[in-house]
C-alpha cells in the first residue's frame, strides 16, 4: 500500500483531522498551539482517546482552526456540554 502524497487530500471521519487539515496544520503545528503533545493529537485523530482540553486550550484549538466555539461538531465537545445558547 503507497502513502498519499502530503499535497494530497485525505480523506477523513475524525472532525478534528477536518478541521485542522483545513486550515492547513500539522499535526505538530497544532500540538504546540495548544500546548499538548502529538501523540495526543494522533490519539485524538484515530478516535483512540476523546479530546478534552482546558478551556485555555479549547480557546487556542479554536482560534488555530479558525473556527468559533459555537460551529464546533459536538462531536468535539466533551460529553452533555450544550453551546452556550443551550442548544
Amino acid at each position: 500500500m503507497t502513502r498519499p502524497k502530503k499535497s494530497q487530500r485525505q480523506e477523513t471521519n475524525s472532525p478534528f483531522k477536518r478541521l485542522r487539515l483545513n486550515v492547513k496544520l500539522s499535526q505538530e503545528q497544532l500540538a504546540r498551539e495548544i500546548g499538548v503533545a502529538v501523540s495526543t493529537i494522533r490519539r485524538w485523530e484515530k478516535g483512540q482517546a476523546e479530546p478534552t482540553m482546558t478551556v485555555g486550550q479549547m480557546k487556542e484549538f479554536c482560534r488555530a482552526v479558525k473556527q468559533s466555539f459555537e460551529d464546533l461538531p459536538n462531536s468535539l465537545l466533551p460529553n452533555g456540554s450544550k453551546s452556550p445558547n443551550g442548544t
